[in-house]
């Protein structure tokens, strides 16, 4: 088997192959835009792909599913109820999918989307036993997906404790997602885990009933993706375009921890907001102003349009979306620090604790 892992650190997604060395077949799962990591990496491996499999309709990144398939020849696969403006291969709940020694059982997980689904996977020439699960953006690390994007949080409780709780502890999870997404509110870095270890300490698993878990999803969420919905449209083909509509550009949105620090040694006083969770504040800090991502939208009072700030969280992703959002609101002399606290504690002060 070969199994390859791609981080997209802007914007906190993960994407996969794997395949199949002795049948030389492979599937893609999640694939972004840049097509050409996918396919440069299945040739260097003698691999064909065959399979590109979506765990649900996308809203916060442009996809690659139908350029790859285009590309490749290889099925798209959505869960039956997706409509989609270009041929895709319809799977269902408890389909089983052979892609030359590796299995793949489809487990429909809505909550987050109602076509969310995650992929069991076994390697046949080992075992029938599942050895990892793609949650998709179902179940992440240290978290749960977002309900608020056209999903259920009673059906996500639902998919979580009815499916994927009911798998051994020893399953690894491999989501779609980590720290630095605005699919979640408080990701870990990690970009695995097991189920046993979730179960056991992931906050949201910790809910002693449905209506606990519902209280606790659907507080302080994040703010929503721009333009979602028709990132979702251009995902499902819908959309020729890209939705990008933005009259600035990012780049001209950011400083750097060295600028920073000069900054503060000329004397000059920026607004620095943390927008980190309070339990990440509490590890480290640079004692900048503590609003946490999903709590920017209501309280946007608290910040003077007029004065230069400058966000961070821990390493730059959920500050940039930060960014993003307060310009949109009319923030312009607004910037996110490069790097988050990390790097400020890797280039600034290393008294400031990583973690």
């Amino acid at each position: 088997m070969v199994f390859q892992q791609f981080r997209h650190d802007e914007g906190g997604c993960l994407s996969y192959l794997i395949g199949c060395t002795q049948k030389q077949v492979c599937a893609v799962i999640d694939p972004h835009l840049d097509i050409d990591r996918y396919t440069a990496y299945a040739s260097s491996c003698q691999m064909t792909i065959t399979h590109i499999f979506e765990t649900h309709s996308q809203a916060d990144h442009l996809s690659g599913a139908k350029k790859l398939s285009e590309h490749t020849g290889a099925s798209v696969c959505f869960h039956e109820s997706v409509k989609a403006a270009f041929p895709i291969k319809k799977i269902r709940d408890g389909e089983r999918i052979t892609i030359g020694n590796i299995e793949f059982t489809v487990l429909h997980t809505p909550g987050h989307t109602p076509d969310s689904i995650s992929l069991l996977v076994s390697d046949i020439t080992r075992s029938k036993d599942p050895w990892f699960v793609f949650t998709g953006d179902t179940l992440f690390v240290g978290d749960t997906g977002r309900p608020d994007l056209d999903g259920n949080a009673e059906q996500l409780y639902d998919s979580i404790w009815g499916k994927l709780l009911t798998l051994n502890d020893s399953v690894e999870v491999y989501p779609t997602h980590f720290a630095g997404s605005s699919c979640g509110r408080a990701l870990s870095p990690k970009p695995s885990s097991t189920i046993g270890f979730e179960r056991r300490y992931n906050p949201s698993l910790q809910a002693a009933s449905k209506r606990e878990f519902v209280e606790f999803v659907m507080a302080n969420l994040p703010v929503q993706p721009p333009r979602f919905h028709k990132v979702r449209e251009f995902n499902l083909g819908f959309l020729t375009d890209p939705p990008i509509e933005r009259t600035y550009a990012m780049e001209a949105l950011q400083i750097s921890v060295e600028q920073l620090k000069e900054k503060l040694e000329k004397g000059e006083q920026p607004v620095v907001v943390d927008v980190r969770e309070p339990s990440e504040y509490q590890k480290a800090n640079i004692g900048a102003k503590l609003i946490p991502l999903g709590e920017i939208p209501k309280r946007l009072n608290e910040l003077d349009k007029n004065a230069e700030i400058i966000v961070h969280c821990h390493h730059g992703g959920r500050s940039q979306r930060a960014v993003e959002f307060l310009y949109e609101n009319g923030f312009k002399n607004v910037k996110n620090l490069v790097g988050g606290i990390d790097a400020w504690s890797v280039k600034i002060d290393p008294k400031v604790p990583r973690y």
